[in-house]
């Protein structure tokens, strides 16, 4: 197609728009392809056209409105930068297709305008603030940060905010130890007036909930009664709460025998999901251990028992063996239940309660071989935890009686660094003997256990508890040194089928691995061991059991202080109104531990003998004195029934100078040592 040049008429006929008949022909052509060419994006589209094709479409539509370039600058002006890129890439490339269709329009220059360069980067306005950094104090942030926390505080609970100051003025007069009886009743009144009707907001915050304990500690019985009403609904949520739970703890300890069975029916029905939280375990606990009865107690664990217990109480029902013997036929039901119930509190860490202990001892007594396994499994790490109670003991007793060698090694590593403190327990000391009785690596129980009472020696063998895991580890089952009803526990593990090695042998390995250490103790300081009597009746079972070249070492050192005379601040520790003491021998603890050395010098296969050591360090003057009390005479008699031909020769030895002066003296150990000397 070619187009001719119009006459100079048809070019003044067009002079209005400033344009000639072929140019607006050429614009309306472009203009023309323009809009089809947007309306067909559109389409294609679809339902995925957004806000932006929406513009570029209404745009497109005022374009060919208004032809006019002039107005299509300001327009495109006006448009935000990045629309202006887009529209510029969509006009070159417009640009150039025109250019292909239209090859017949040559010797024709449009004059199109270019765009003008726009820079990408938005134009950021810097404010006053911006431009005049002033450093701020860290001081006066902090002022600034408190006075907005205490303006938002007050604007959002302005009534709270206000009634929270005033407890907490009224309450700070109340709490102090030196406030009059009467006084703290009144300002108690006036404090319970005050907050009346608002306890519940302030019981759960952190800084008044205090306020509300020491209310309830410091109040009459009718304002406590009132407020416990008050919060009565609330006890579930209170035994959850971290700051709370104080004041139901507050209910219990302080509170009367209503208000405490009030708190206890409330938990009755959630024991099982308050025991797995734990701040809300406290309180059940508390409330377990130290104010239920009997019928309360039974009534909180039987919960454990099954899901239908927490609404149908049995009063027929203490333990679960009752239980079992009643409802025979839910015993697997009865034990699924309580080891999904306790296996997650396990899991938390939280299994440090009384109540706890008792469910568990009792699932351990009653389960089968593989649920005992599974459930000795998780709690092998946590048998420290709980041997501080009866149950908790018996849980590790039977933990180690029933457990692998991987899970009885797993249970002697936890109690690492804890040994002493076990020793002294009063319960669980006896997990110590049961270690000993049942673990057949007894290379890995010197290391771990034998190695930490040996070095915390004073802290374990001078307590009333720890001296007797001493004596249960020299000495055995031995009812002269452990009581039979603990004998009578420790048999139950007898025959386990993890334990192999001959008894006999695993004490005189155990003892083999002590013996250098205590040995060691008795010579580096013998008169701590005799002055206190507690202490005597250990010191002989340690000569009497422990095997070694520091026997005869630790024989010496005792003989050469019982043979010195009592320095003044020790006979006036063994001496009495009635009874002046002046030798060792005189004092009743220490002559017991020197008669049980020397007759145990009858069964030694051989030397070392104490009864030797002891008459070698007595010096003549000290054997006299020894003649003059019954005690002494009656240890020279001691001496001579042993029947040892070195012993008695020394004796006599001693004896041949004082021949007369034993006859003189008028007491029966006296009158039967002379009747011992027949030599001369």
């Amino acid at each position: 197609m070619t187009l001719k040049r119009k006459s100079v008429g048809q070019q003044n006929a067009n002079k209005d728009t400033g344009f000639t008949e072929t140019e607006n022909t050429i614009i309306d052509q472009l203009e023309t392809k323009k809009k089809t060419k947007h309306v067909e994006k559109s389409s294609e589209g679809g339902a995925k056209v957004g806000k932006m094709f929406k513009k570029k479409k209404a745009q497109v539509e005022d374009e060919t409105e208004t032809p006019d370039p002039v107005v299509k600058k300001k327009r495109k002006l006006a448009e935000p930068v990045e629309e202006m890129e887009t529209e510029n890439k969509q006009h070159k490339e417009k640009k150039s297709d025109d250019a292909k269709e239209n090859n017949d329009l040559t010797g024709f220059a449009l004059r199109v305008p270019k765009p003008k360069q726009i820079d990408n980067k938005p134009k950021v306005q810097k404010s006053a603030k911006t431009e005049t950094k002033t450093p701020v104090n860290k001081k006066f942030q902090r002022e600034m940060a408190n006075n907005l926390k205490v303006e938002r505080k007050k604007k959002e609970n302005e009534s709270r905010y206000d009634l929270s100051i005033k407890a907490k003025k009224i309450w700070e007069e109340l709490r102090r130890e030196d406030t009059p009886k009467d006084r703290a009743l009144a300002i108690s009144a006036e404090l319970f007036s005050l907050v009346k009707g608002h306890t519940k907001e302030l019981v759960f915050a952190h800084d008044t909930a205090r306020v509300v304990e020491c209310l309830f500690g410091a109040a009459s019985q009718d304002i406590r009664q009132a407020l416990f009403t008050e919060l009565k609904s609330h006890t579930i949520n209170l035994a959850k709460s971290q700051y709370g739970h104080f004041y139901l703890i507050k209910v219990l300890r302080n509170g009367n025998r209503e208000q405490r069975d009030a708190v206890i029916q409330s938990l009755s029905g959630r024991v099982v999901e308050l025991m797995k939280h734990k701040i809300a375990s406290k309180v059940v606990e508390l409330a377990y251990n130290d104010w239920a009865n009997a019928s309360q107690r039974a009534m909180l664990s039987q919960e454990f028992y099954g899901p239908e217990f927490k609404l149908f109480k049995d009063e027929g029902i203490t333990t679960l063996a009752m239980a079992l013997k009643k409802y025979p036929n839910k015993k697997e039901s009865f034990l699924k239940f309580m080891s999904q119930s306790i296996a997650p509190i396990i899991a938390k860490g939280v299994f440090n309660h009384s109540l706890l202990h008792r469910l568990t001892h009792e699932y351990l007594s009653n389960c089968n071989v593989k649920e005992r396994s599974e459930m000795i499994a998780n709690l092998r790490e946590a048998v420290a935890q709980v041997l501080h109670t009866r149950d908790g003991a018996r849980i590790g007793m039977l933990c180690l009686w029933h457990g692998n060698n991987k899970d009885r090694k797993a249970i002697i590593k936890s109690f690492k660094g804890l040994v002493t403190k076990i020793c002294q327990e009063e319960h669980g000391h006896m997990v110590l003997m049961a270690i000993f009785d049942c673990v057949d690596d007894t290379k890995f129980v010197a290391k771990s256990i034998v190695s930490e009472i040996t070095s915390h020696w004073k802290d374990i063998a001078f307590h009333e508890t720890g001296r007797k895991v001493i004596m249960y580890l020299l000495s055995g089952r031995n009812q002269t040194y452990t009581h039979p009803q603990v004998l009578e526990i420790l048999k139950q593990g007898d025959g386990n089928e993890y334990t192999k090695k001959d008894p006999a042998t695993r004490q005189s390995e155990l003892i083999e691995w002590a013996s250098p250490a205590f040995l060691d103790c008795i010579t580096a300081e013998p008169e701590v061991w005799l002055k206190d009597s507690r202490h005597c009746l250990l010191l002989a079972t340690i000569l009497k059991y422990c095997v070694g070249q520091g026997l005869s070492t630790a024989f010496q050192a005792v003989a050469s202080v019982v043979g010195q005379l009592l320095d003044q601040d020790i006979r006036n520790m063994f001496s009495s109104e009635n009874e002046k003491v002046q030798y060792w021998v005189e004092q009743s603890a220490v002559h017991m531990c020197l008669k049980k050395l020397i007759q145990h010098d009858k069964v030694r296969s051989g030397e070392p003998y104490f009864s030797q050591a002891l008459i070698d360090n007595v010096d003549e003057e000290t054997v006299k004195g020894w003649l003059g009390c019954n005690r002494g005479a009656f240890l020279l008699v001691n001496m001579m029934e042993t029947d040892i031909a070195s012993v008695k020769a020394a004796v006599e030895e001693k004896l041949k100078n004082l021949r007369k002066y034993l006859q003189r003296q008028k007491n029966k150990g006296a009158d039967l040592l002379d009747s011992k000397l027949t030599n001369f």
